[in-house]
């Protein structure tokens, strides 16, 4: 069975990834790995206001484990979920590289990969360090689109 990671957070992008996930399952036998990466920065300044990131970490697996996954669920598709904690493209590749996923999937934001190639972001860093195929899903990517 082939592993796929899916990148995700809830935005359109990442719902546009799920739903593109969920139909390369119908043509491939995957197990899908629903992650959420929580910035280890943004833990830190919680911790140096002495807020314990703990509750937000476990209430993030529980919509992650929960109505995050449910159209994975609905769909039949085998999955596990993991929230990760560090710098987003760094936390996914090292996952990716950790549990041999064949392919890596995440959204694409309205602004689009060239902006994040020119800004240097998240999408940016993963196109340009993955060691694996690397799929942006475009925010308003919809089933009825791929036909």
């Amino acid at each position: 069975m082939e592993k796929i990671l899916v990148a995700y957070d809830h935005s359109d992008a990442s719902q546009a990834a799920l739903r593109w996930s969920i139909g390369y399952s119908r043509s491939h036998d995957v197990e899908v790995l629903l992650v959420y990466v929580v910035s280890s920065l943004e833990e830190w300044e919680l911790a140096a206001i002495q807020v314990d990131p703990d509750p937000i970490r476990h209430s993030i697996q529980r919509l992650l484990a929960g109505e995050w996954s449910d159209p994975l669920r609905d769909a039949g598709v085998t999955f596990d979920t993991r929230v990760l904690v560090g710098r987003a493209a760094d936390a996914v590749l090292h996952c990716a590289e950790e549990e041999q996923v064949a392919l890596v999937v995440l959204g694409m934001t309205s602004r689009g990969t060239l902006f994040e190639l020119m800004a240097g972001g998240t999408t940016e860093r993963l196109l340009h360090h993955a060691h694996r195929p690397v799929v942006a899903v475009p925010a308003g990517w919809t089933t009825e689109r791929a036909g």
